[in-house]
């Protein structure tokens, strides 16, 4: 199975370990599903950090880059619940991604992920997404112990949208962040692999004074609905 759509939005989240247990609680019991059965949100999975600067990272995939920070999406953002007031405030650390997929190449979900992330320069971003749709995540598939890859870039106008919610703005020329999601078998495995088949190219497409992090993670919880008219 690959992805369920062209939209992928992707958090980093990290709480003071006092708080893990309840966070975690919170996540797999009601803030997951919360997410899923936004309209157009079909699947969201979590992992857990081997080597990462935060801890927790999730993906929700959505039928269209536009289902992220919909009128439906941000309607759940103002009415949380006394659990969400609880816990969301004290996020240590956070980021997102709101995505559009540039290449799916996922097949099933694999225990181990490997993230690569980068700031591609712009005149770069076209060939690199014909590079990793036709050639190097087929490559890689093809490796042992990889079960699947996929690449996204933010989607400037869901990140603009999400950053209002949040009182937030967002620099119109800002640079546009990348990610590559390998999954695979075994967690040191997957990300050796990842490198052999992706760093160099992928370093030397990022902008000047940015670099590319490759970090590790564990499969924890996911859950998924087949169509809106389903409750995950």
């Amino acid at each position: 199975m690959q992805l369920c759509g062209q939209g992928l939005l992707m958090t980093f989240t990290q709480v003071p370990a006092a708080l893990e247990a309840d966070f975690n609680e919170w996540y797999n019991r009601e803030h997951l599903d919360e997410r899923i059965n936004i309209p157009g949100f079909r699947r969201a999975r979590r992992y857990e950090g081997l080597d990462t600067a935060i801890k927790y990272f999730t993906t929700y995939e959505a039928l269209t880059p536009d289902d992220i920070a919909s009128p439906a999406y941000l309607d759940v953002l103002q009415d949380q619940t006394a659990w969400s007031q609880r816990i969301m405030p004290q996020f240590s650390k956070w980021h997102r991604m709101p995505c559009r997929v540039v290449a799916d190449h996922t097949h099933g979900m694999g225990a181990a992920l490997a993230l690569l992330r980068l700031f591609p320069e712009p005149a770069q971003a076209d060939d690199l997404a014909a590079w990793l749709d036709g050639e190097a995540l087929v490559e890689l598939n093809r490796s042992p112990g990889i079960v699947g890859a996929c690449a996204a870039a933010v989607d400037r106008e869901a990140d603009t949208r999400l950053a209002g919610a949040f009182g937030q703005s967002v620099d119109p020329g800002q640079n546009i962040e990348w990610a590559i999601l390998v999954e695979g078998h075994a967690p040191d495995q997957t990300t050796a692999t990842a490198r052999v088949h992706l760093a160099e190219r992928l370093a030397a497409a990022a902008l000047p004074g940015t670099e590319l992090t490759v970090e590790t993670y564990r499969f924890m919880y996911g859950n998924s609905r087949a169509h809106d008219d389903v409750t995950a």
